[in-house]
């Protein structure tokens, strides 16, 4: 039996009308992303590019707007020097494409053709075959096997690593990504709200995690770029641990970690619960990490760098004692993402790094000491930088929250 397919699923262009006067969902108004598309090009100017590919999946969005829970299937924007960039789907991805952006040239590339050789003709057909051609060579949306199928469908053209370009210009939010981040720590206040409420003596590690999810959800809350970690007694002493159907028992430190989401846009926050009165050592180390966490934030100003902010962190750790491990990491960019990441690759706050801080700039500032198979206390804020110094999003108290 023959069945008539949509035409998107044929390859080649697709229209707004398809959507039958369904309204779109842009994040942003449509000169938002023209005066995106205008700063990447100066980058391109400046690495001497013909064409960039943008194919690591938020930077997808930032571009185009397009957004799908099932990024990864090779959408790519071709972003020439000069002429109308253009957005290629997988076909049965031409919804949210046409939903969510603002872009005239949306093209799908058909089923049992690769992605690769789809954006290889488009890039042969639009005169780009012997050209210099940008590609996100640090993105997992790029694989060795993509980058290898894209090069041998493209034998005469110079395919350099462009993976900087676009992040230089996400690096610096705008006032209206700043907005969205802002609504963001309202569904991750409410989150975290409802999780410290839930914390007692006879619950689970996973009570903890609904009350959280259930909160931000209701608050408003896109799906998030990160579970919601809540992870309680000795196990808090491992990193990247949480909910796993763990009874808190009395006594028990636990670390919590969440950030709601607005149109992809995430602030997160970790805070610290105590069953009970904490130990001696416990409550030490939570003053250490509130005082590492004062420090970075008194230090945030334009033109400190990066390693400097990092410092004034580490004068903090370093008087909390032996035998407790950190990261070391006092920042990292945060903003546009989609799972299993809220971090958007821009910038991060380490010994070493010389990165100058600039206004508009947003970090995510975990400070998180643990005793290995013992316990863990954190605390964190999510700032923008500004003239006169950071400006925190959220509103939940900085303490040990004692229950």
């Amino acid at each position: 039996m023959h069945v008539d397919v949509h035409p998107s699923l044929a390859g080649g262009p697709v229209s707004h009308d398809m959507l039958g006067g369904l309204p779109p969902e842009l994040a942003f108004p449509k000169d938002e992303y023209t005066d995106r598309v205008r700063r990447i090009r100066e980058g391109m100017r400046e690495h001497g590019l013909d064409v960039l590919l943008v194919q690591h999946p938020s930077s997808v969005t930032y571009v185009s707007g397009f957004q799908s829970f099932a990024m990864n299937n090779g959408e790519t924007v071709i972003l020439p020097k000069d002429d109308e960039p253009s957005l290629i789907v997988h076909g049965p991805e031409v919804g949210g494409a046409l939903l969510h952006s603002p872009f005239d040239n949306i093209l799908a590339y058909p089923p049992g053709t690769g992605f690769e050789s789809y954006v290889a003709g488009q890039l042969s057909a639009k005169g780009f075959g012997k050209a210099r051609v940008g590609v996100e060579m640090r993105s997992f949306g790029v694989s060795a096997a993509a980058y290898a199928s894209l090069r041998d469908a493209l034998p005469d053209a110079e395919l350099v690593d462009a993976s900087g370009v676009v992040d230089a210009v996400r690096f610096i939010k705008s006032s209206r990504e700043i907005e969205h981040i802002q609504q963001a720590a309202r569904f991750t206040d409410a989150g975290m709200t409802a999780a410290i409420g839930a914390a007692a003596e006879g619950q689970r590690d996973n009570d903890v995690a609904a009350a959280a999810y259930h909160a931000m959800a209701t608050a408003g809350s896109d799906y998030l770029c990160h579970c919601v970690v809540a992870t309680t007694g000795r196990r808090s002493g491992i990193l990247h641990s949480t909910y796993k159907r763990n009874e808190i028992r009395a006594g028990d430190p636990i670390l919590l970690e969440m950030g709601g989401c607005y149109h992809r846009y995430t602030s997160p926050m970790m805070r610290s619960v105590s069953i009970g009165e904490p130990s001696a050592e416990v409550s030490r180390t939570m003053d250490a990490c509130l005082k590492a966490l004062g420090n970075v934030l008194s230090t945030i100003k334009p033109g400190v760098t990066a390693h400097e902010v990092a410092e004034a962190g580490w004068q903090a750790i370093d008087e909390s004692g032996p035998g407790l491990v950190t990261h070391g990491n006092f920042g990292y960019g945060v903003g546009l993402g989609f799972p299993p990441t809220w971090a958007d690759w821009t910038g991060k706050i380490e010994l070493g790094v010389q990165t100058v801080l600039r206004p508009g700039m947003v970090f995510h500032h975990p400070v998180a000491l643990r005793k290995l198979g013992e316990f863990a206390v954190t605390v964190s804020e999510t700032s923008v930088v500004t003239k006169d110094g950071p400006r925190t999003f959220g509103t939940v108290e900085r303490k040990m929250f004692v229950k």
